[in-house]
């Protein structure tokens, strides 16, 4: 999984959900990760299926696209001190404000892969430290050792 600093935005001046999945969408369609399309399709995803996860201080979400929108597969990461509103992913009524959003690019069935993320992330710890990178570069390089032990 392509973990590159040039996909990982610290505190980006966006002022909600769209205007980040915007972000997300110029960067890696200008790099070739995702195909015309992938804004729409990961914003019909999000409402079908909402993606944040009440982690306690620090929430996140993990939101993603079919694997058809996906040509290279990785990892786009957002830290944002204001929070944006997710749908939470075990009550889909709920929104909660999120601090760190995972984008996943993936075209195969990655289960394990996810989960994996999951079980690694959760931990608090990490996900301060996460949250308070403030090095693109750094938070690239705690990821790559994170996500390979």
């Amino acid at each position: 999984m392509l973990i590159d600093k040039n996909n990982i935005f610290i505190d980006p001046a966006i002022n909600n959900r769209q205007e980040l999945f915007e972000l997300f969408n110029k960067n890696l369609f200008k790099k070739g990760f995702v195909k015309k399309g992938f804004y729409k399709a990961l914003i019909e995803r999000e409402k079908a299926y909402p993606t944040g996860l009440n982690t306690g201080n620090i929430k996140i979400a993990l939101p993603h696209t079919a694997p058809d929108m996906i040509i290279k597969e990785g990892i786009s990461i957002a830290t944002v001190k204001n929070p944006v509103l997710f749908g939470e992913m075990d009550d889909p009524d709920s929104i909660i404000g999120v601090n760190i959003i995972f984008l996943l690019l993936i075209k195969d069935s990655k289960a394990k892969f996810y989960h994996n993320l999951l079980n690694k992330i959760k931990n608090s710890d990490i996900l301060h430290k996460i949250y308070e990178s403030d090095n693109s570069q750094a938070l690239c390089l705690l990821l790559i050792k994170l996500l390979n032990t």
